[in-house]
């Protein structure tokens, strides 16, 4: 089957004929560069971006030098989720922010706030949000879908869905007014990554998920990932495979599971997600436990404890001493099962302290955008 050609991809198309001189058909280049860099053309992406920097290294354009570096940010972050991606998007910030160009300084820090949701910066989200949403205006699709998008996962990841569901449904509307698959495809996935989660949070610290949510987050997920088959969407499609195989332990199914891990352990690495080698470890080793694989188990549980890094975020640390403690316990090591499950505590109390901590973030600066706006 033949994907249906990218709204997005053929309106720049149509901007670049159309552009009045040479710098402002660089610039759309450059967005559309971004853009097969989200929908995971790497190469086609990178031969681009190639170009234009040669065939405009001499050209004194801050505009064009912040696009370029919006495109390179997108393509590290997207490719491989290198740590030099952030550091791109805030040269492009700062350079469109002295350019004094409203639109690309409103999706810079849409693109901000969304690596700051990945970071962990806490109040580099909710400022960035606030800025992309008073800097863009009500028909800048790109960077309101963005933004509105980097809402809605902080409200769902804070416990506070009925806060969520009005941001998702504004990141769709600018999604589709754009004509971007990418966004939402990100969408689908982020909201069945965070649901997904929670889920499997339950199933670890109680109380045990409802049948109905484990089935919802498994939709959700399977979803987005026929969503960016439908779509010819690559760029990070290994997440909808790994939070199968995680919901499919969640509900009972640990052979199911195992054999998901197994098929997908190599496109999660390719795709940026080692950083959840000990979750993914631990998991394994709690599937290997119910099905009798002891000694395989207890290997791969030592491997989840190799494997914290300094990158490992709250949730994965506590969700991974908690499942280590599930782990230990079944081998009957009380004292190492011990260890882990007061330190999944203490993770667990941060975590709900930060969860808190973005959901007042948000709602103070959403309302200065408000007040702004009245």
């Amino acid at each position: 089957m033949i994907p249906p050609a990218s709204r997005a991809l053929t309106r720049l198309d149509a901007a670049i004929a159309a552009a009045h001189s040479p710098v402002e058909a660089a610039c759309r280049k450059a967005e559309r560069a971004g853009l097969l860099a989200r929908l995971g053309r790497f190469d086609a992406a990178r031969e681009s971006l190639d170009a234009l920097r040669a065939q405009h290294e001499h050209t004194p354009s801050p505009v064009l030098a912040a696009w370029l570096c919006l495109a390179e940010g997108l393509i590290d972050h997207y490719r491989d989720q290198a740590a030099s991606a952030r550091d791109r998007i805030r040269r492009a910030h700062a350079l469109s922010a002295a350019a004094r160009e409203r639109p690309l300084i409103a999706l810079s820090a849409a693109w901000l706030a969304h690596t700051d949701y990945i970071y962990g910066d806490l109040p580099g989200v909710a400022r960035h949000v606030a800025e992309a949403l008073q800097e863009a205006a009500s028909d800048h699709h790109a960077a309101r879908a963005r933004a509105s998008l980097v809402a809605a996962q902080c409200y769902h990841w804070g416990g506070r869905i009925d806060r969520a569901q009005p941001w998702y449904q504004r990141a769709r509307d600018h999604a589709v007014a754009e004509g971007d698959e990418s966004t939402l495809s990100s969408l689908m996935l982020n909201r069945a990554w965070i649901s997904g989660n929670q889920a499997r949070m339950a199933s670890i610290f109680g109380p045990a998920p409802q049948a109905h949510a484990l089935r919802q987050a498994l939709l959700g997920a399977e979803s987005s990932g026929n969503f960016d088959a439908h779509v010819d969407k690559s760029a990070q499609r290994s997440m909808a495979r790994v939070m199968r195989a995680q919901l499919l332990l969640a509900q009972g199914d640990p052979a199911g599971a195992l054999a998901e891990f197994d098929s997908h352990w190599a496109g999660a690495m390719a795709d940026g997600l080692a950083y959840m080698k000990p979750v993914l470890y631990a998991d394994i080793a709690w599937c290997k436990c119910q099905l009798g694989r002891l000694d395989e188990a207890l290997a791969d549980a030592r491997m989840a404890e190799a494997s914290f890094g300094p990158d490992c975020e709250e949730e994965d640390r506590a969700s991974t001493h908690g499942r280590l403690a599930q782990v230990f316990r079944a081998l009957k090591l009380e004292a190492e099962a011990q260890s882990h499950a007061e330190r999944a505590a203490q993770e667990l109390k941060t975590l709900r302290d930060q969860q808190a901590r973005i959901v007042a973030l948000l709602d103070a600066a959403l309302k200065q955008v408000a007040d702004l706006r009245s």
